[in-house]
């Protein structure tokens, strides 16, 4: 007899149970987006609902006045460089790691936009050494990263230059325009470009030579031989949209009182202004 009246009460609140699942689900879900949509309006006006807005907004005008370097991952990046980077606040990108074997020198930020990138390397992204590492939103699940960003994919905001990058990112063919977008917001008035060979296949240049440059497999425009592997999928590059996305860099730093150099010791991105690096640390 006792064991029929749990076995009724069982069903009956097995019963109580699938009459509610349904509505508790839709209720969280409908938080949940709201959440989101409150989360995303806040940030437009920089202020911070979730604790990677916070984490984001702890950046704004942190090293105003300050200079930075933006290192590329070009076959001019040598090791030496690097080592007198030590001190200096660097951002670096995607597989800088395979040079950590010849330099003791690590960045102080770390960042992957590029999904084949991503997947194709995702182990030994996560185990990069860093200060801080940042991705976008839709990489959650695959990389661990600090910090998270939206990034605005439509075609007709590409190559905008963000100033509130709690709200969005932009793209415009490199991780290079994210971290120039990283670095405005967080009040550098000189950025210095490292690695930044610009000598792939279809790049643009509007004052040089580029009649020397052959056609290249992408193995031959990194610093490392071994760079991509022979099994692995290949990102593509997008020249056209990065020239454009690098001018309107340029403009968005000068019309704010600041500078982008590029130190970059054998290059053909001529955007900016030529630095000397050994000058640098004179």
């Amino acid at each position: 007899m006792k064991s029929k009246s749990v076995n009724v009460l069982r069903e009956k609140k097995s019963r109580i149970f699938k009459f509610f699942k349904k509505p508790i689900k839709k209720i969280y879900y409908s938080t949940f987006l709201i959440s989101i949509y409150f989360a995303n309006i806040s940030s437009k006006i920089s202020i911070p609902l979730t604790r990677n807005n916070y984490r984001i907004l702890q950046f704004k005008d942190k090293y105003k006045g300050k200079r930075c370097f933006i290192i590329g991952n070009g076959p001019s990046l040598k090791p030496e460089d690097l080592e007198r980077l030590k001190g200096e606040i660097t951002f670096a990108s995607n597989k800088i790691y395979k040079i950590f074997n010849k330099t003791t020198w690590r960045p102080t930020f770390y960042m992957v936009v590029d999904s084949i990138v991503l997947e194709e390397n995702v182990k030994d992204i996560n185990l990069v050494e860093t200060g801080t590492k940042f991705t976008l939103n839709c990489y959650k699940h695959l990389f661990n990263a600090d910090i998270y960003f939206n990034n605005n994919l439509n075609e007709n905001k590409r190559g905008t230059f963000s100033k509130n990058i709690m709200e969005s990112l932009y793209s415009s063919g490199s991780v290079s325009y994210h971290l120039l977008q990283i670095a405005h917001y967080m009040g550098f008035s000189e950025v210095h470009l490292l690695g930044h060979d610009y000598n792939f296949k279809g790049a643009i240049s509007k004052t040089k030579d580029l009649s020397n440059i052959k056609e290249l497999d992408n193995s031959q425009i990194y610093f490392s031989n071994d760079y991509i592997r022979d099994d692995e999928k290949k990102a593509g590059q997008a020249p056209e949209e990065m020239y454009i996305g690098m001018e309107k860099a340029k403009e968005v730093y000068e019309n704010t009182g600041r500078k982008i150099f590029n130190a970059t010791r054998v290059t053909y991105l001529d955007v900016f202004e030529q630095s000397e690096l050994d000058e640098l640390f004179v």
